[in-house]
């Protein structure tokens, strides 16, 4: 089912470009702004900031890589190839890999949680982006905050501090983690009650190449994954 999607979709494009960009931008965007209200609605009153912030940063990604991409596109219409179908299409292209692979605001968003935590990153620890989750008896997951802060290291377990929410994550309240991409990781921890969360996404935010977060997730991996394995979680 997916794989036929998949092929629609990219009959669509070739076929009815315009209309096709339209309506993917269109989803997307209706999504994006009830994911972005959901965890407003969820986040904790002393947590607002950081979403004010992350906010701000995502929208320096968003204005930079369409810039980046408008660039890049118009390079080649004016130079190459002065086809407008051809240009919408690197327009699209240059965007999607910019806003995916650059993190432009990576040194904003950084200095501004790091200021109001008052710690600097010490070097075994890891800046990061913490997203706590609720997951439902159908499977869904809801948000229930979004914090920043530092993830420190210890020998058998990791320890993130941020702006108001701390948590320890070690084997015996893990049971699965999973590599999500390049920089981020799912934890999925054992219930202690209903109103706590118990799914969590790590983002590690030390890089303007997201990519380039690959080891640093894997040492968290590494350390979180054999520790459940000697537990026999």
């Amino acid at each position: 089912m997916v794989e036929v999607t998949f092929i629609i979709l990219i009959l669509a494009f070739f076929t009815f470009p315009i209309y096709a960009s339209a309506g993917c931008l269109g989803l997307y965007t209706t999504w994006l702004f009830y994911r972005s209200y959901e965890s407003f609605k969820n986040q904790p009153l002393k947590g607002k900031r950081v979403l004010y912030i992350a906010w701000v940063a995502f929208s320096i990604n968003l204005i930079t890589s369409l810039i980046l991409a408008l660039i890049l596109a118009s390079m080649v219409y004016i130079l190459i190839f002065d086809y407008f179908y051809l240009f919408l299409f690197n327009l699209i292209f240059c965007f999607l890999i910019s806003i995916r692979w650059f993190d432009f605001s990576f040194k904003f968003f950084k200095n501004q949680i790091i200021r109001s935590i008052g710690n600097e990153v010490a070097e075994k620890s890891f800046f990061v982006i913490c997203k706590g989750f609720k997951e439902n008896s159908n499977s869904r997951i809801s948000p229930l905050f979004t914090d920043a802060g530092v993830l420190n290291l210890e020998n058998n377990h990791a320890d993130f501090r941020g702006t108001f929410i701390s948590k320890i994550f070690k084997s015996d309240n893990i049971y699965r983690i999973e590599k999500k991409s390049s920089e981020k990781l799912r934890i999925h921890t054992h219930y202690t009650n209903n109103e706590e969360p118990n799914v969590f996404f790590i983002s590690l935010k030390n890089h303007f190449y997201p990519f380039r977060s690959r080891v640093n997730r894997d040492t968290v991996f590494k350390l979180l994954s054999s520790e459940i394995k000697k537990t026999g979680a």
